[in-house]
């Protein structure tokens, strides 16, 4: 907002920002909160670009310290997102813009672009010296060739998205370079059966994905540990108002830029226009990467929202015509409109979650390897008990327990108030139970009654405690252990 405010002189672009990351729900949803990831490249990228905006007002001194500090900002988040990659071309169309229009010589961020390429290439080396210091070796056995993500980026059947299948498919070939083989020929194979308007349909429906904001409540998360009380009771409305306020905010901000773009001709020799346009040519080259290249995700859009907001500043305001409204006028316009707003935001969202009701995650614990890293179940000797509790605070009518192997075990939930007692049913890699569960304090017990060693899928952390509840070993409690399960409201 700082820089926004520094940006624009125009009041309505200020508060239009504060709407976006404090009125919506931007800022109070989980997946800010993953600290090796989203928010850390998205200050990032803030960063880089304040630096760039202001350099031509420092000093010399001042220049040389944002220098160090901007080779340090692009390393670090080189190292934490490496798609922060292309930021290079962008940098490389914008220098060939400056040659082309005769104004490379006289631009005062020669030095900031050079330093942002070495922060690049330091990447490299730094890459080698952290793994030496922590004595990491890389895994052949567990990395996947590029070619993979490239792979998932043109299968039709999960839109170009994370495909569970496509991984599965590679962990079973002997080798990496086998992978990449064989993700080359089921590249070209894939491409050819589209044709080209298959391939345009898809990056259409890719692009879509990266703008749909809708489900930005479940990014990063399987659902509370134990779902408030509160939040039962009223989940329905609370997830529609989130899905249907992020995702109008989020078209707004595109609309509103896209507008503003129409009619901006840039002038190359103010270094703030200029700084814009490397941002929204970033923008845009991020979003082409993960449309035509890559596979995509909902929230990998949201890395290019500060690019959107810094752009929205940076541009100038548009000649028109002033209309003079007093203020009293003003105050009271803003006051009708925020009221309306809040009305038909609360009205559509209770006709939306009524209509079209969401299954709701009441307890969980889903946290686990992803299919790539070849997690494995943890075998449990004959006659072992394994228990876990889990705490209820809304009326359930699924649950699951990730248990591989469906002989020799015996799966319960017990209510530790009433001491009734449900059977889970196996049902291919989980015992899962399908009736109506009251809200209380329940406990999950899982035996091997087989002669044999029985596969179960626990998730055990270095210190941190995942789930609500110890899980319990033959009387032995572990804290940082944990059954992966699941207990969902399903509307009928």
């Amino acid at each position: 907002l700082v820089t926004l405010k520094q940006l624009s002189e125009r009041n309505s672009i200020v508060l239009g920002g504060f709407t976006f990351l404090v009125l919506s729900p931007f800022a109070y949803t989980y997946y800010l909160q993953v600290f090796y990831s989203d928010l850390p490249s998205m200050l990032i990228l803030l960063m880089i670009f304040r630096i760039l905006w202001r350099w031509r007002i420092k000093s010399n001194l001042q220049r040389i310290c944002a220098g160090i500090g901007l080779t340090m900002l692009v390393l670090v988040g080189q190292l934490l997102k490496p798609n922060l990659i292309v930021l290079l071309p962008a940098l490389f169309i914008i220098v060939v813009i400056l040659w082309h229009r005769k104004l490379l010589r006289t631009t005062k961020l020669t030095v900031p672009f050079l330093l942002i390429v070495a922060g690049f290439g330091l990447s490299v080396p730094t890459t080698q010296v952290i793994h030496t210091a922590a004595n990491f070796h890389p895994n052949a056995a567990y990395e996947l060739p590029v070619t993979s993500w490239m792979l998932m980026g043109v299968n039709t059947n999960s839109d170009g998205m994370y495909s569970t299948k496509d991984i599965e498919k590679a962990i079973t070939l002997k080798d990496k370079q086998a992978v990449e083989q064989y993700d080359i020929q089921t590249i070209q194979t894939r491409v050819k059966k589209l044709g080209v308007f298959g391939l345009m349909k898809l990056w259409l429906v890719k692009i879509g994905i990266l703008l749909n904001v809708r489900s930005i409540q479940d990014w990063y998360n399987g659902g509370f540990q134990s779902a408030p009380t509160w939040y039962d009771q009223h989940s329905q409305f609370l997830r529609a108002v989130t899905a249907v306020s992020y995702q109008v905010v989020t078209i707004v901000l595109w609309l509103t830029l896209i507008i503003r773009l129409l009619a901006w001709r840039p002038d190359l020799r103010d270094e703030t226009a200029l700084i814009g346009l490397l941002a929204i040519v970033t923008a845009l080259g991020y979003l082409a990467f993960h449309t035509l290249l890559w596979e995509t995700e909902e929230r990998y859009g949201q890395a290019i929202v500060p690019l959107v907001l810094f752009a929205l500043g940076a541009l100038p305001n548009t000649a028109r015509k002033r209309v003079v409204i007093p203020k009293r006028t003003r105050n009271r316009l803003a006051v009708g409109f925020a009221l309306a707003a809040i009305l038909g935001l609360s009205t559509f969202s209770g006709l939306l979650a009524k209509d079209y009701p969401n299954t709701i995650v009441v307890a969980a614990q889903r946290s686990q390897l992803s299919t790539q890293y070849h997690a494995k179940p943890q075998l449990i000797a004959p006659n072992t008990v394994m228990s876990e509790e889990i705490s209820l605070n809304g009326a359930s009518n699924y649950l699951s327990v990730q248990i591989h192997q469906a002989a020799g075990m015996k799966v319960t939930l017990t209510s530790l108030s009433t001491g009734k007692v449900y059977k889970l049913k196996p049902a291919a890699a989980v015992y899962k139970l399908e009736t109506n569960i009251a809200a209380g304090h329940y406990r999950i017990t899982a035996k091997n009654t087989s002669g044999i060693g029985q596969q179960v899928d626990v998730v055990n952390t270095q210190r941190y405690q995942l789930a609500e509840y110890p899980l319990v070993v033959n009387g032995v409690k572990n804290a940082t252990a944990s059954f992966v399960y699941t207990s969902l409201y399903q509307p009928t």
